[in-house]
């Protein structure tokens, strides 16, 4: 590796590092005068939040706007570098425009990475501790009621497995007239019926009072009745009732392995944008540190200005972009694996006519 491949990628990674850590420290301070009133109201404090909320969300916000930062970061430093005659002396002395974004590429190939890593081991677990503290002091009140409302559970566990539960509470986590089915087959051969049910958070397992099991064989059948019987199952009431921030809380596996069990049907979409989008979203870096060079390398300098704010308006549509198309695929308009790739289809496009379109200038 040349010394000139070495001067941009430790530029390019330092500049990445404090656009990324400038941007979090002011959406912190603008977040928390936002959010103050609605704080102190649920009895919380800057403190808790500063210490509790911020740290997890701040990874939750870097990971959603990685392409914006990676994008201003090849902007900046590039454009200084065309500001300061650097990259016309570099081509004038024989290193071509291709040969050029080698060491971009290597830069954003150790951001996506570590984006990737991210997204499918560490972001699970700032978002459990997010939506936490979330949920609990800044949720207004007419989510909070529509959060903890009961709600009827109609699952498919397995293959041959089905559950029913009526006015489930997930703030107690009880709910009323449990049926659990069992098939061979087309041939019912199970019943499990209980009064109440109650999830053992402790244990993870789930309890019925007041039960009635009826197994049945091909002559006759057999019914054992009981005050209480421990059942596990291999969902959780968050997994039976999904909302959109329980897919952000499973680690690439956990949410491999719920999207093939196809426990519950409802807003699978949800979990299969929430699946294709940890990969697709650090796969943009490539795509937004190619358009940056492509945009900041430019020999006619009264351009920059006018393509840098034509590239800065396409970066932050991206991300308005993928939430776009992310709505349509929640309501089965479109496929998840569409909905999370076109925009990287689109801009890898756009990308290739402005790489191109500089390559040959």
């Amino acid at each position: 590796m040349k010394i000139l491949d070495r001067y941009i990628i430790r530029n390019f990674i330092g500049t990445f590092i404090f656009i990324t850590i400038s941007l979090q420290f002011l959406s912190v301070v603008i977040d928390i005068s936002q959010r103050m009133h609605r704080l102190e109201n649920n009895q919380g404090s800057i403190k808790e939040a500063l210490i509790l909320y911020y740290p997890f969300w701040s990874i939750w916000l870097i990971n959603t706007f990685s392409p914006v930062s990676v994008f201003l970061s090849v902007i900046f430093f590039t454009s200084k570098l065309n500001r300061n005659s650097e990259i016309t002396a570099i081509l004038s002395g024989g290193i071509s425009f291709i040969r050029l974004t080698f060491p971009y590429m290597i830069s954003a190939i150790i951001i996506g990475i570590l984006s990737l890593m991210i997204n499918y081991y560490f972001l699970p677990l700032a978002n459990k501790k997010k939506n936490q503290f979330h949920y609990q002091y800044f949720l207004s009140p007419r989510y909070k009621n529509k959060y903890e409302k009961n709600k009827t559970i109609g699952a498919q566990i397995s293959k041959n497995e089905y559950i029913f539960i009526r006015d489930f509470s997930k703030k107690k986590n009880i709910g009323k007239e449990c049926v659990y089915q069992k098939f061979n087959g087309k041939k019912l051969i199970y019943i499990l019926k209980s009064k109440t049910i109650f999830w053992s958070k402790k244990y993870r397992v789930y309890i019925l009072f007041n039960y009635k099991e009826t197994i049945i064989k091909k002559n006759h059948d057999f019914l054992i009745t009981g005050d209480f019987k421990v059942k596990k199952l291999p969902l959780t009431p968050e997994q039976f009732l999904p909302e959109e921030y329980i897919a952000e809380t499973m680690n690439i596996h956990e949410l491999k392995k719920f999207i093939h069990t196809k426990g519950n049907k409802i807003n699978m979409n949800i979990h299969l944008n929430e699946y294709y989008q940890r990969t697709s979203l650090p796969f943009s870096t490539l795509i937004f540190t190619i358009l940056g060079l492509s945009i900041s390398v430019n020999r006619r300098k009264e351009e920059i200005a006018y393509n840098m704010i034509i590239g800065i308006v396409l970066a932050f549509f991206y991300i308005f972009f993928i939430e776009i198309t992310k709505i349509y695929s929640g309501k089965d308009y479109i496929s998840s694996y569409l909905a999370v790739w076109f925009p990287n289809v689109i801009y890898g496009i756009i990308t290739l006519c402005y790489y191109w379109n500089r390559s040959m200038n």
